[in-house]
């Protein structure tokens, strides 16, 4: 049987200008009204609150975002991280250009502290749970970074797209092979329209093909995706204490649909899309493998863009097969279908060149080799895109008597000259104890804890060099830091 992921890395090219002459431009500040603010989303809406156009401030917190018509607009400005900013109505004449200087609100959105499934939310984001409602809100601002990144030329990125197959257990592979590639990019990673997808389902026959399809960050936008699925909260598994994910599923009326169910990740400490992960839903039982679904990593660099970092598609390779004699009771033979292998297609960011700095680089262990055996590429990395694999930091927080369940801990570091220090945070359980993958080695750790509302430390810890390193907090002899 035939199989195809309908995916693919795609070359660059520039985005039309509009040719309306109504435009709103301005920059973007962070909240100390001094600092350029890159990455930012800029949406434009009109009087009846109907959004009618988006944007993204560049690395030079420049925007200019074309509107349909004059008239009165309203801006708000969306980060990852913080609640948004709305900026006073503004009017857009009829024959010229409105200039706006914004600066960003400094409300940082708290997603460290869930650790609860919330009941199902179906057909909709808008009425959904606080907890819901503030992970979806977060995951939008990311995936329509990821979208309007596409349009940019600032960033040249050495790309590569794989194929191989591998067995039913995922424990090795064959025939891999690998094909790289340079340039400046707009859309990594292109799926079918929302309206399609919601329309047609993900597996569908294509002539003598079966097509499997993932959704695009324009896909997981759109109003087709949210009426068509339910949310929930899916509180970290063991290995990903530091992220938080939103779970969804097809609604009760598409039972019958070839759909995916799944999990869109975020990082508790920085409120950052991390990775989504899916599985297919109403395959035949023949090929409905564990193994079969497909994951898409994201990354956002320094300049601000978002970047489908790596993404792979998972289909099983069918076989019809004959047994008979002893193997049937009373003998005779019969025909079965059986999953034989299962075939990965997918691609992947090696490196990004920004103007004068290497923006992002991929962990040597994950990236697919031509020919090789691994398995690597089948599945995402175990600490997300932007991470290399580090340590287990883990231990008992207590108040010198017994642990404190529900303490929320965070670890930062700096990984190297010039670039931004990185956060991760988890929630003790409720005897106290935490644990932390993917810590950083052979660099300094200062950890933070926010217990009954007060934070202490941040405490100093020596750099990690084993694989799993012990560190039991004492909340009694660590005095309160700043709020």
């Amino acid at each position: 049987m035939i199989r195809r992921a309908a995916a693919a890395l795609a070359g660059a090219s520039l985005l039309g200008a509009a040719a309306d002459a109504q435009s709103v431009r301005g920059i973007v500040f962070q909240p100390d009204s001094a600092t350029r603010a890159a990455g930012v989303v800029v949406v434009a809406t009109d009087e009846r609150g109907d959004t009618v156009a988006r944007t993204l401030s560049g690395a030079d917190g420049v925007f200019d975002i074309r509107v349909p018509r004059a008239g009165a607009y309203a801006l708000r400005l969306l980060r990852v991280g913080y609640r948004p900013t709305v900026l006073p109505s503004i009017t857009v004449p009829a024959d010229g250009v409105t200039n706006v200087r914004a600066t960003l609100g400094a409300e940082a959105v708290r997603l460290a502290a869930v650790t609860v499934r919330s009941d199902n939310v179906c057909g909709t984001t808008q009425d959904a749970g606080r907890v819901v409602a503030d992970l979806w809100e977060e995951a939008r601002t990311a995936l329509s970074a990821a979208e309007l990144s596409q349009g940019t030329r600032a960033l040249d990125i050495e790309w590569q797209a794989f194929q191989f197959a591998m067995d039913t257990r995922g424990a090795r592979a064959r025939d891999q092979t690998v094909i790289s590639g340079r340039g400046l990019t707009e859309r990594p990673f292109v799926s079918a329209s929302a309206a399609e997808l919601a329309d047609a389902g993900y597996v569908v026959q294509d002539q003598a093909a079966w097509v499997y399809r993932a959704p695009d960050a324009t896909a997981l936008l759109s109003g087709q995706f949210a009426e068509t699925h339910c949310f929930r909260v899916d509180p970290p598994s063991p290995g990903r204490s530091q992220w938080v994910g939103i779970g969804f599923r097809p609604t009760p009326q598409r039972r019958e649909a070839r759909d995916i169910m799944g999990t869109l990740w975020l990082d508790r400490a920085t409120s950052e899309l991390r990775l989504l992960e899916f599985r297919y839903t109403n395959l035949p039982p023949d090929a409905d493998d564990p193994q079969v679904g497909g994951y898409v990593e994201y990354a956002r660099v320094s300049t601000g863009n978002w970047l489908v970092a790596r993404w792979a598609i998972r289909m099983p390779r069918l076989m019809r097969r004959t047994i008979g004699g002893a193997a049937i009771p009373g003998g005779g033979r019969q025909d079965r279908t059986i999953v034989t292998a299962i075939d990965v297609t997918g691609g992947e960011i090696v490196r990004v060149h920004g103007a004068r700095t290497l923006l992002f680089d991929a962990d040597t262990t994950m990236v697919a080799k031509d020919g090789s055996s691994s398995t690597a590429g089948g599945r995402p990395s175990a600490c997300g895109a932007t991470l290399r694999p580090g340590g287990v930091l883990t231990g008992t927080v207590s108040d010198g008597r017994s642990g404190v369940g529900g303490a929320s801990l965070s670890v930062t570091w700096s990984p190297g000259a010039d670039l931004p220090p990185v956060t991760l945070a988890t929630v003790a359980d409720g005897r106290g104890t935490y644990l932390l993958p993917c810590v950083a080695r052979g660099v300094p750790l200062a950890v933070t804890v926010v217990a009954g509302g007060v934070r202490r430390g941040p405490l100093a810890l020596a750099a990690l060099t084993g694989q799993t390193t012990l560190a039991d907090i004492d909340l009694s002899a660590l005095p309160p830091g700043p709020p």
